[in-house]
């Protein structure tokens, strides 16, 4: 088996922080992570001047690379080295067409520029940001059959699907005189020695790639030590104080996407802010759902939200009154007031959007893919095609004739202010009654709407885990309510919730307080959503099943996370709990991701079956805290620190999670006698 770091920055690009490179630190990575082989892969670009002197300068073989921007994605390239004035060359066209931040060359300039791609290594961004796209893997097969990943859980992912790339697993460091710590991130080969074509063959094949030399994908190095965790699920043992949250924290460090659920965070404590701190949570986790329920609402408020029925009513008196007006002056009328056109309505502003929302939803039905099959039996496609082409008519035509419409108004309005300033008649003044009536109307049907979507009701129950969250929907029924979805406690409030049972006079009262109550979330305040979690017997969870449903929630939604990390997950839970419920949803996010959980509760530490075992040990030497962390399989008979000292795993796992034999024993003996 070899080791290998494929992805080494040593220069700065425009799409690096500035730093100095480091010969010295180069050396020391080598040596401590134990590599055998390394490249050189710098952003579009390759120093050949600086890469001789690495490669002169180093204990093992080096490859000459460059990392390129290619269709908006990275992808490392590598060659033999065997001409460095060739590759060079070729380098030197890439730094030309990626002079900039955000450039990027096409498929075709790279097989301009590289030619033979038979010839190189090439390794593309896969599960790693910003990834490479499958149309563009396409058009590189099948030279690229390695993919580099950016965490274990994401190798391990790769390897265990048989339609995906060989994963590599790579720093990516700048190797600069503060590059601390070192990096953990590397890859082993079987093969035998680190020659380009034996490396290129392993990229081949997944059963020659592997994340630790003797325990293959089963185990990966998290510290500069060499100390390794399973890529399951470890449990971490050891007294208090020696070192158990300081590893987790160090972990934390090291993989800052991992997801860390810390000892006592989840446990209520005050019953006032565990109450805040639950409602917040529930609100926030299921917001969604509160978006989702009051779109149509807020869709509804936006129609009206420009709507001035009193503005409308001076309009139409305005209206009458110049009417009349026009109507008694008759002795004032001139050849201008008598013209036609002077008492001419303007064409009413018809709104098309409805027909352009349908068009938009015939558009969908043709070009869904996921559903194709299911539109396909019920509707014909040469139908659907013929009738997007029909609207699409129909909408030119009406478009046309609205735009012809709009033109004649602005003629009309321009001729009737020419002749209103040379009569001496009264002015009729301009207003469109169908939008008048229509406003009234939409406000009518708006506050219809407000008053259903108020009425109690329980729109959503869903089970978690052997609780239900259910979202209760009513009115508001004073201004605290109304101040929680807030978060703090506006004086308008006040005035605005005294017009709450009249929807469109409250609608213009959280118009007028402005600030941070702004019109897209309007909604929010016509109805109150309130979320309980029950338990499995249907009532409100208390304080401790909160706490239950919490840890449950957190573990689970570890999901989008690199790791996952918790610390004693048994405080102020029971046996039975930890047993049945947070064992097993542990268990199934290890097939996931690593997972590390620090305990000294024999359920969570053996119960569980763990994959791998860490003990952590605080010592004073030569005046000095040093920390010690043992390792091993659970079936190993001893623990082994990376220095090479070991323990008995048959007394650590006592000692930690039993106080010790004689103690076990004990209890061992008191529960015999209570059998029958």
């Amino acid at each position: 088996m070899i080791k290998i770091d494929f992805h080494i920055h040593t220069k700065t690009s425009i799409l690096d922080a500035a730093f100095d490179f480091s010969q010295t630190k180069l050396d020391e990575y080598i040596e401590n992570a134990g590599l055998d082989c390394i490249a050189i892969t710098n952003h579009n670009l390759f120093d050949k001047e600086q890469f001789a002197a690495i490669r002169d300068a180093v204990t093992v073989p080096v490859f000459p690379g460059i990392e390129v921007d290619l269709c908006g994605a990275q992808i490392l390239v590598f060659t033999d080295g065997q001409d460095l004035d060739s590759f060079e060359e070729q380098c030197r066209q890439v730094s030309a067409k990626c002079d900039e931040v955000g450039a990027s060359i096409t498929v075709e300039d790279f097989k301009s520029i590289f030619g033979d791609l038979s010839n190189y290594i090439l390794i593309p961004h896969y599960d790693k940001k910003p990834a490479i796209k499958e149309n563009t893997l396409a058009q590189l097969a099948p030279h690229v059959t390695a993919g580099e990943v950016s965490s274990v859980k994401k190798f391990i992912y790769s390897m265990n699907s048989a339609e995906r790339l060989v994963p590599v697993y790579f720093s990516d460091c700048r190797v600069r005189d503060d590059l601390d710590p070192l990096p953990t991130r590397q890859t082993y080969l079987d093969c035998s020695e680190p020659t380009f074509s034996a490396i290129k063959e392993c990229l081949r094949d997944k059963t020659k790639v592997a994340l630790s030399k003797a325990d293959g994908n089963r185990l990966f190095q998290v510290f500069e030590n060499g100390q390794q965790l399973s890529t399951g699920l470890n449990v971490i043992l050891g007294d208090r104080s020696s070192g158990k949250s300081h590893t987790l924290e160090a972990l934390k460090k090291r993989f800052p996407e991992a997801h860390h659920i810390r000892q006592f965070a989840l446990v209520a404590r005050d019953a006032d802010e565990d109450e805040k701190k639950f409602n917040s949570y529930l609100t926030r986790k299921q917001g969604l759902f509160s978006k989702d329920y009051l779109t149509d609402l807020q869709q509804v408020i936006e129609d009206v939200l420009d709507i001035d029925l009193d503005g409308d009513t001076r309009q139409v008196e305005a209206y009458l009154s110049s009417l009349l007006e026009f109507a008694r002056e008759r002795e004032r009328h001139d050849a201008f007031s008598k013209a036609r056109i002077y008492r001419e309505d303007l064409f009413p502003d018809r709104n098309l959007k409805g027909l352009r929302d349908l068009i938009a939803s015939t558009k969908n039905l043709i070009s869904n893919v996921e559903f194709k099959e299911t539109i396909a039996k019920h509707l014909a496609r040469e139908s659907l095609v013929s009738l997007y082409v029909d609207l699409m008519q129909q909408y030119a035509r009406q478009e046309e004739l609205r735009l012809k419409k709009v033109w004649v108004n602005d003629l009309v309005q321009n001729i009737k202010a020419k002749l209103q300033l040379r009569s001496a008649a009264p002015r009729i003044s301009d207003v469109d009654l169908y939008e008048v009536a229509l406003n009234k109307r939409k406000v009518a049907k708006f506050e219809e709407i407000s008053k259903l979507a108020q009425m109690p009701k329980t729109p959503l129950r869903k089970s978690m885990r052997g609780f239900s969250v259910v979202a209760e929907v009513g009115p508001f029924r004073g201004t605290q309510e109304m101040w929680n979805v807030l978060r703090r406690r506006p004086a308008s409030f006040a005035n605005a919730f005294k017009a709450y049972g009249e929807p469109y006079r409250f609608l213009q009262e959280l118009k007028a307080i402005g600030g941070d109550v702004k019109p897209p979330d309007f909604c929010k305040y016509f109805v109150k959503i309130d979320y309980r979690i029950l338990n499995k017997d249907g009532f409100d969870a208390s304080g401790g099943e909160r706490s239950e449903f919490f840890l449950l929630d957190e573990i689970e939604g570890a999901a989008e996370h690199e790791m996952l990390l918790i610390d004693e997950p048994e405080s102020s839970f029971d046996n039975s709990f930890l047993k049945d419920d947070v064992n097993s949803l542990i268990k199934e996010m290890a097939k996931k991701m690593p997972v590390v959980v620090v305990t000294h509760n024999n359920t969570v530490g053996m119960t569980i079956k763990p994959d791998y075992l860490l003990f952590t040990e605080k010592a004073i030497e030569d005046g000095e805290v040093v920390w010690r962390t043992y390792s091993g399989y659970p079936t190993s008979k001893k623990l082994t620190s990376p220095d090479g000292t070991d323990v008995a795993t048959f007394d650590i796992v006592l000692g930690s999670l039993e106080a010790g034999s004689k103690a076990y024993d004990e209890r061992r003996h008191s529960y015999e006698n209570l059998k029958d």
